[in-house]
């Protein structure tokens, strides 16, 4: 301040030096809470790029599952193909022979089954 001019210098009892003092102190709080402000903003900045890490990393993971996942399905199907074309290979294709003939109508007689009952769905 300058004394020159004024006859009453700001006491510190005075309402002028209880104003100044409360002026200062109000220009300090919002200088404190601008500081604090872009930090907040610079940690939730921070935040939001490893949730979008984390995230990207747990869909690669899911990613990796899913074709492990259709892998071992796709190796179940072919092992299944394979076991039913070596079962046809295993039939008699054609006519049957006498022997045959006579053993088929033999279980038949007997009421043996003459197709083992399928897998049910």
């Amino acid at each position: 301040m300058n004394h020159a001019l004024n006859d009453n210098p700001a006491a510190p009892g005075t309402a002028c030096g209880r104003f100044a003092r409360l002026v200062r102190l109000g220009v300090l709080a919002c200088a404190l809470a601008a500081t604090g402000a872009g930090a907040l903003a610079q940690d939730q900045d921070r935040n939001r790029r490893t949730d979008d890490a984390q995230a990207r990393e747990r869909y690669e993971m899911q990613a990796q599952r899913d074709a492990r996942a259709f892998e071992v399905r796709e190796q179940g199907r072919r092992n299944a193909d394979v076991q039913q074309d070596s079962a046809r290979e295993e039939r008699p294709r054609g006519r049957l022979s006498p022997d045959e003939r006579r053993d088929l109508r033999r279980q038949i007689k007997e009421g043996a089954d003459l197709y083992p009952s399928s897998r049910r769905r």
